[in-house]
């Protein structure tokens, strides 16, 4: 019987990317072969809080099934690391449009059952090593976030977007931050910045409505 880790499924509205504010069922996978400094979801992977649960497909389309609405995120922890299963949930869901979360650090194999890839490599102040870009500016489907904590960060940005050739219309700048006031003060600086270069501004709307709550 095939089976996920997961750790959460709700019912909210995307707060991030060009679908900010859109009703979505999320599905959360647990587990992430990252492991993020500033990570808002760390019980997905970090031992010390991970409460993560083992679903069969079954369930979780059950599940799924409970909410009025046929458009899912699917985030995580890093579900790339399931996308095998994934793929056969995907396929069993007939009618549901789909998009995923990604580190970017692993290929995409699942592409053509997903309508958009959110793709967020993390750079040095994640505290994470330094790792090749995985799911390429090619793949139509995919754009580009990217957390910006301070304004030196804008370098490291613009380097990896020059390196691997990303069109600005595909990326993201959103204001690190798992409250609403570190949210706030980030963001009048930061959409000044995405004025200048032009890339697009994404405020983190759940977290500026709920702070660092859960499900929501």
């Amino acid at each position: 019987m095939m089976k996920l880790l997961v750790n959460e499924i709700f019912y909210s509205i995307q707060g991030e990317g060009p679908t900010i504010g859109k009703p979505a069922v999320f599905v959360r996978l647990g587990g992430c072969n990252l492991a993020c400094a500033w990570c808002d979801s760390k019980y997905t992977w970090d031992p010390k809080c991970a409460d993560n649960k083992v679903w069969t497909i079954k369930k979780i389309i059950r599940e799924i099934k409970k909410y009025p609405c046929r458009h899912l995120v699917i985030t995580g922890g890093e579900p790339l690391l399931q996308q095998d299963k994934l793929k056969i949930l995907l396929s069993k869901l007939k009618g549901y449009t789909a998009e995923i979360e990604t580190n970017g650090s692993l290929p995409i194999k699942i592409s053509r059952l997903i309508e958009q890839i959110n793709c967020s490599p993390k750079l040095k102040n994640s505290g994470n090593p330094t790792y090749s870009l995985r799911v390429k500016p090619t793949n139509k489907k995919v754009l580009y976030k990217f957390v910006v904590q301070k304004g030196e960060n804008l370098k490291e940005i613009n380097a990896f977007i020059r390196k691997y050739k990303i069109p600005k219309k595909k990326v993201y700048l959103m204001p690190e931050g798992i409250s609403r006031d570190a949210i706030l003060k980030r963001s009048t600086w930061l959409i000044e910045i995405c004025k200048k270069e032009g890339y697009n501004f994404s405020p983190r709307l759940h977290i500026m409505l709920y702070n660092n709550k859960r499900a929501v």
